[in-house]
């Protein structure tokens, strides 16, 4: 049964069907995988992290909460073992806060794409995405993960406030900064 939910397949691991795993393995993989490689901004460490972060998905299956949402519990896993990776590895600064910030601004919306784009507009696209992904490497990786979150993984920002462990405002008040700080980014 392919089609099972996360939970149901949850409880047949635990309840010895080793498949079960390994599809729910085949249904976050991409999406952690691209999750992970956004946010950490390195192709070489990704693989690493993503392996660590089913490990300990493994490893902690058994004390999931079968009534919270496991897309939100596996993401918080993965972006708490990239964060990891990353202190170890550059020592980063994980807290400041770009307080900076002008009130009343208009908030970044993506451009709807066409039914059928043509050729220049595919190239532009192309272009604008890599500008976009320079622009997030920039940010602040708080910042840089409720943008990832919200628009790739297509999270609420409840769901990401529970995640990364702050208040709900605080979570939105970073999103409205990490637009801020795109913007500013690729204005220049």
């Amino acid at each position: 049964m392919i089609d099972r939910d996360d939970i149901q397949l949850i409880e047949d691991y635990l309840s010895g069907d080793e498949n079960a795993f390994g599809l729910i393995i085949s249904r976050y993989l991409k999406l952690v995988y691209n999750f992970v490689h956004r946010f950490s901004g390195n192709s070489d460490d990704t693989p690493d992290i993503v392996q660590e972060v089913f490990i300990k998905v493994w490893k902690n299956l058994k004390k999931f909460d079968l009534d919270k949402n496991f897309k939100t519990w596996l993401f918080a896993i993965a972006r708490n073992t990239a964060i990891d990776w990353l202190r170890k590895k550059k020592n980063i600064l994980f807290s400041e806060l770009d307080l900076h910030i002008e009130e009343n601004e208009k908030s970044f919306e993506e451009s709807v794409a066409d039914t059928e784009p043509l050729p220049d507009e595919i190239f532009q696209r192309k272009e604008l995405k890599k500008e976009l992904e320079n622009a997030l490497q920039k940010i602040k990786p708080d910042f840089r993960e409720i943008i990832l979150l919200h628009y790739t993984e297509n999270l609420t920002f409840e769901e990401i406030s529970e995640m990364v462990g702050r208040p709900l405002n605080t979570t939105k008040s970073h999103h409205h900064r990490a637009l801020h700080s795109l913007r500013k980014i690729l204005l220049n």
